[in-house]
């Protein structure tokens, strides 16, 4: 294996995990006055009563992703100027939408057409209406069941069988998942879909969707979907929170196994190592003491009975459970030390090979049925090895920059 670091490492590592936490900039045509950035044109106004929608006030974000909308590359073509406010009130989420231009083209994109996309259950376009439906939600609170809070933050639990109006309160929150997750697909209507929603006070925050999938007949797996937070409330540690009361509702379920997730994305992948390094750190130190680690003899896998007892106890799954670890003998291992780094690597590949590196089936048959003679197929074994060898240590550069995002953040927590 190449020497993986040097004596810059972690200096590298301190600069380059900052580019986890940078969102890539927006990119507006300046070529076409007729074609517009819809993530631009685009402005949400959450708004809790009537003199906030007068006064201009309210909660502004714009959209992430349009291209579920309007066209692939997230364009509006044929209006110029193009301007689109969608005031949303901030407890039902029923939107007013307002559009101007200063000139449209005769083969210009039908705006209502794509809104009629995102609103399956219609949206307001009259504002004596909106004043209307602002007034009526004064006298209504959350749906759902209050099972969580926090400050002025509380999180309600909603399902469609067993909450009243969430049936007509879903399609207007499936909104907000359409333009702020890439790629989204809604949850069905079964009734093991549940939905946690979070307010700040009467207003929307964000939401999470869980899964509860029968394995057997009185066995459970949680399998979260997705968690989404307004920009203004992301990075605020309210992921963090959300995931502990998922991790809360599927501990006070003798029914549920264990918890999954569908893929996460990098910003995600870090808030949960975090929350996970966390809960799990006692279970760690009782595995390495919290020492500076100055010998490879001291880089130790977690034993078997250890790591079935806190599957057991915390319902988490075992690679989960052993990249939380990973994280934890990084942060403590001597960085300085260019071989000892290169020495952690070889054993994240060796013990933890399989999140790195994903192994190909080798089975090569031709068309008259017959297949490889036994040393071809070893040595296409030999260079799948070696390919996948090549492809995990260049992942390794990246994943301890992740990691020490991570223990930096553990530090400053005095988890550590």
């Amino acid at each position: 294996m190449a020497n993986l670091f040097d004596e810059e490492q972690g200096q590298y590592l301190r600069l380059n995990a900052l580019k986890y936490l940078e969102k890539p900039p927006e990119v507006q045509r300046e070529d076409d006055p007729f074609i517009t950035n819809g993530s631009l044109a685009i402005t949400y106004i959450l708004v809790e009563t009537i003199e906030q929608y007068k006064t201009g006030q309210g909660l502004k974000f714009q959209p992430s992703y349009v291209h579920q909308v309007f066209r692939q590359t997230n364009e509006i073509y044929g209006y110029k100027d193009l301007k689109i406010t969608i005031h949303v009130t901030a407890l039902g989420l029923k939107p007013y939408i307002q559009i101007s231009y200063s000139e449209q083209t005769e083969d210009a994109d039908d705006l209502n057409e794509s809104f009629n996309k995102v609103y399956e259950a219609g949206y307001l376009t009259n504002e004596d209406q909106f004043i209307k439906t602002l007034e009526e939600e004064q006298n209504q609170e959350p749906l759902g069941d209050l099972i969580e809070q926090y400050e002025d933050f509380k999180i309600y639990k909603c399902q469609t069988a067993t909450t009243n109006g969430f049936i007509q309160f879903k399609p207007f929150l499936q909104a907000f998942l359409l333009v702020l997750i890439d790629g989204v697909q809604y949850p069905g209507d079964e009734n093991e879909w549940v939905y946690l929603i979070l307010y700040e006070n009467r207003q929307f925050i964000g939401l999470t969707t869980v899964c509860e999938l029968n394995i057997a007949w009185d066995k459970q797996r949680y399998r979260l979907s997705q968690m989404l937070f307004l920009p203004q409330y992301q990075r605020k540690g309210h992921g963090s929170r959300m995931l502990r009361t998922v991790y809360k509702l599927e501990l006070e379920d003798q029914k549920c196994l264990q918890i999954t997730l569908e893929d996460p994305s990098e910003d995600f992948q870090v808030m949960r190592d975090i929350t996970d390094s966390k809960i799990l750190y006692e279970h760690f130190k009782d595995i390495i003491p919290n020492q500076v680690i100055n010998s490879v003899q001291d880089i130790v896998d977690i034993p078997k009975d250890k790591l079935f007892e806190i599957m057991k106890k915390n319902k988490l799954h075992a690679y989960q459970i052993k990249r939380a670890y990973s994280i934890y003998l990084y942060a403590f291992i001597n960085k300085k030390s260019s071989k000892l780094m290169t020495d952690f690597a070889k054993y994240l590949l060796r013990e933890h090979q399989k999140p790195y590196v994903r192994k190909k089936n080798i089975l090569v048959k031709f068309e008259d049925g017959s297949s490889m003679d036994p040393k071809q197929l070893h040595l296409l074994e030999l260079k799948e090895r070696e390919d996948r060898n090549i492809n995990a240590e260049e992942s390794l550069g990246e994943e301890f920059c992740l990691f020490e995002l991570i223990a930096t953040k553990l530090r400053k927590d005095k988890v550590i």
